[in-house]
């Protein structure tokens, strides 16, 4: 059995373990950057919580002061009552979960920490029910004066790159996926790198400030190095996915499993 990429580019059934694929592909594009970047500069990777149902909705945390004994044995802090108050309580109320969404994303910064360029690469939270607040972050940053590089590897969602208003808004319906870099001092000009799945994903030009050069990143690199790194071949390559390829995509896909040993 072939432990590479079956795929020349994105591997669709990845998407079925996409928490774990998008916490590599953030540490493995630090890691590229790293070494690429001008001195003066540098990438780190931030954090962001969504709470959803809250009232302002979401928190960027710092730092969580938490009992050490818990977490010694792998558990989060859980709330019980005080022995005093729960003899007076007649009925047991119902305990519900806020579910929680975690974004993270690559900023790179300066030493004097201003923020140059930040890299998304989008969850299916960004293009389905949240897309709208994520379209608004993605506009704030470019006002700011900060650079944006998207990079889109699903195939659920709509397509939610930033080419509005170019004409190519219908791209991708399902069968391609998008990277899309957007220049700060040049925002009414998009260059899209339309990903189909049959071709290798692109090596892409990160700007930086107006007077360095880009950083290329090479996203196919990245994709191969997850599989790798996360044994993806174990994955359910039986299953259909979601959402089905065209008859003609399906056969290929399994013309490409069946050259990697992964379907009979």
């Amino acid at each position: 059995m072939n432990k590479q990429n079956p795929f020349p580019g994105m591997n669709p059934f990845m998407e079925r373990t996409w928490p774990d694929v998008h916490l590599r592909l953030i540490g493995y594009i630090l890691d590229s950057l790293g070494s690429e970047l001008p001195d003066d500069l540098q990438a780190k990777g931030e954090l962001h919580v969504d709470v959803l149902g809250g009232g302002n909705g979401s928190y960027r945390p710092d730092v969580a002061i938490l009992s050490e004994d818990r977490w010694k044995h792998g558990l989060p802090p859980v709330w019980t009552p005080d022995p005093a108050s729960q003899a007076l309580v007649v009925t047991e109320p119902e305990l519900l979960e806020v579910e929680e969404i975690k974004h993270r994303w690559v900023e790179i910064l300066s030493d004097q920490g201003q923020l140059i360029t930040v890299i998304e690469v989008l969850s299916p939270v960004n293009k389905t029910r949240q897309r709208e607040a994520y379209a608004a972050k993605r506009n704030d940053y470019l006002s700011a004066g900060v650079n944006v590089v998207e990079i889109d590897l699903l195939r659920q969602g709509r397509l939610t790159v930033n080419i509005e208003g170019t004409g190519h808004e219908q791209r991708g319906k399902g069968e391609e996926y998008a990277v899309c870099v957007t220049r700060a001092a040049i925002p009414a000009r998009r260059e899209f790198y339309a990903c189909p799945l049959r071709q290798r994903l692109p090596v892409i030009r990160v700007p930086l400030r107006l007077t360095d050069p880009d950083v290329p990143l090479d996203i196919q690199a990245l994709v191969n190095r997850c599989h790798e790194t996360g044994r993806y071949w174990k994955l359910d390559y039986q299953s259909p996915l979601t959402p089905p390829l065209s008859a003609e995509d399906q056969a290929w896909e399994q013309e490409c499993l069946k050259t990697a040993g992964l379907a009979d």
